[in-house]
Parts: C-alpha cells; structure tokens; sequence
C-alpha cells in the first residue's frame, strides 16, 4: 500500500511497525497545525494582554500623578482661602470699626484731619510733642489700667511676630497682623486692661473661635485659635481678668495665641504694648507714632484731675459758703412763714 506511511519504532524488544492511512495522516498533519495554531494565538493573547497590563499600570501611574496634583491645588486653594477669610475678616472690622467709631473718638481725642502745620509738628521729635517727665503718677497708672499692656498669657516663645512673615500653611510671603505665642493648651489668657466683650465667636475655620474685647480710648485686643471662652459678649472685664485659654482651633498648626492689637480698625504691633511697662513708660509713645499721644494723655489727665477734685474733702472756704447759703435759706423760710 504505496499511500500509507510506515514507521518504525526500535526497543529492547525488538522492532515494531506502524501503518498511517492518507486519513489518519491527514488528521495528524491538522491536529499539528491546530496546536500550532493554538500555541501562537496563545503567545499573541498572553502578549496583548500583558501589553494591557502595562498600558493599565501607566494609566493608574498617570492618575496617581493627576491626583497628587489635584491634592496639592486644593490645599494652595484651602490656604489661600484661609488667608483671604482672615483679610477679608480683617477688612469689615476695620471697616465697621471706622464707620462706628472714628468719628466720636477722633473728635474727643483731637484727632481731625491734620493740617499742613500740624503735619510739621507731628514730625518733631517726641520730648518736643509730650512730656513724659510731666506726667504724674495716678496719671501713668490710669493709663496702664485703660490702655493694653504686658503679655495676656504666659507663653513658651514668639512663634511669628507681627508684620511680613512666610505663612506656616502656604508657604507664601504674606503681612501677620499680629503675634502667634506659642503655649500649652488650657493655658490661661487674662485682659490686658479693662474693657468690654466686643465679640466671643465659635468658630473651626479661620481665627477659630475668636475673641474680641474692645477698650477705652478707641483700643482693641482681639484673640485667636482659643480652646475656650470665660466670658462672653457684653461682658466687662477688669484688667487680669480671665476671659481665655489657649487652644489650637481653626487653622492652626498647633497650639498658640494669635494676639493682635488695633487702634480704630488700624493694626499696632502688639510687640510694643507687651513691652510696655512702668520702667519703660515713653517706650510706647516712641514706637507707636501713628497714635496722637498728647491729646490722649490730656483727656486722662483731666479725668484723674476730676476724680481726685470729687474725693478731696472741702476746704474751710468752701464749708462755710456752704453754710452761709444753708442760713440765707433757712430766714427766707422763715420770712415766708
């Protein structure tokens, strides 16, 4: 049979033979192809795939990346967005300070527009505008209880002081309008002077819960990132008063005072007044120049001078006028009668 195929296959035990119709060859030559077929449209299936699983690793690489840079601009825009609240804050007090209060402050104190001779006296020196050795010592202790002073808590260290600093938050350039303390949490905050509760204010965004107290003369201390209030609006506190305690709320990055000083909406260093003590008592009026001192000094010097005239007791002048009007009174009743 020329057509079938014979093939041989020699053991230990001999030799055997085998026969191959066309048919079966046919059937073996297909089966052949078909796993040739099928083992390269597996290497090509395994290929595409692993092709995809690196397209997909490349994707998921490419959104982690995206990600990472969505997180990043929402916490600029978190931080922007802080420091645009605080501003903003900071623009309608000044603001509603001013429309409030400018006017009946600027004309008890003198403090109307300046004119071109006294914009030449304001540039003198200060022995020429006040004379401190003049002023008394009730005078000097009733400015110390009105006017804000000393430090309102006992704190670790000056974690950013007052002026252009770079935000702990951003990272950019940006004006601090006041003075971060750092301290323990629950530490006590007392008045620095006497004065009223403006504004006790909860609050986790921004200056957190935030305290304003608004004293004499136009001043203002406002409080920051508190733990807790002991006051509360409307409230009048005495110099060393507790009205606070140092907390971590809002945006902060941790525990800490922010302490700042105005003086009619305008921000002071609040550094000067911290440093203003008895034994330094012109020290105030040279760093803070903007603030007209001597009309102020006047208007509490005339204040304890009134104080001190209604606890003197009357001289013998002034009894016996008393007494002669008393008499006078007494015989015109009795004419009357």
């Amino acid at each position: 049979m020329p057509d079938k195929i014979r093939i041989s296959v020699s053991h230990n035990k001999g030799t055997r033979f085998f026969a191959l119709s066309p048919k079966r060859k046919n059937m073996v030559i297909l089966s052949l192809l078909l796993g040739i077929s099928s083992f390269v449209f597996t290497c090509f299936g395994l290929h595409y795939f692993y092709q995809q699983q690196q397209l997909s690793k490349l994707a998921i690489t490419h959104l982690q990346e995206q990600n990472k840079g969505l997180n990043k601009l929402i916490i600029d825009n978190n931080s922007n967005n802080h420091e645009l609240t605080q501003q903003l804050e900071a623009k309608e007090d000044e603001l509603l300070v001013i429309s409030q209060r400018i006017e009946d402050v600027e004309s008890v104190l003198g403090l109307q527009e300046l004119s071109e001779d006294d914009s030449l006296l304001a540039e003198k020196t200060l022995e020429q505008r006040l004379d401190v050795a003049a002023i008394d010592s009730a005078v000097r202790a009733t400015m110390f209880r009105l006017i804000p002073n000393d430090t309102p808590l006992n704190y670790t260290r000056e974690s950013s002081s007052f002026g252009r600093r770079t935000n702990p938050i951003s990272g950019k350039r940006q004006r601090h309008l006041g003075l971060d303390l750092t301290c323990k949490r629950g530490t006590e905050i007392y008045a620095p002077a006497d004065g009223v509760i403006e504004l006790a204010r909860g609050s986790n965004k921004g200056y957190g819960n935030l305290l304003k107290v608004q004293h004499s003369f136009g001043f203002m201390t406002m409080y920051a990132h508190l733990q807790k209030f002991k006051v509360r609006s409307g409230q009048f506190v005495k110099k060393g008063d507790l009205i606070a305690t140092c907390g971590n709320s809002g945006n902060s990055t941790g525990p800490h005072l922010h302490y700042e000083v105005r003086f009619l909406g305008r921000v002071l260093n609040p550094r000067s007044f911290i440093d203003w003590t008895p034994e330094k008592f012109d020290s105030l009026f040279e760093k803070e120049r903007s603030v007209k001192w001597t009309p102020l000094v006047n208007v509490i010097s005339n204040v304890v001078k009134l104080q001190l005239k209604l606890t003197q007791k009357p001289t013998i002048e002034q009894v016996e006028a008393i007494n002669t009007v008393k008499a006078e009174q007494k015989n015109n009743q009795q004419l009357t009668q």
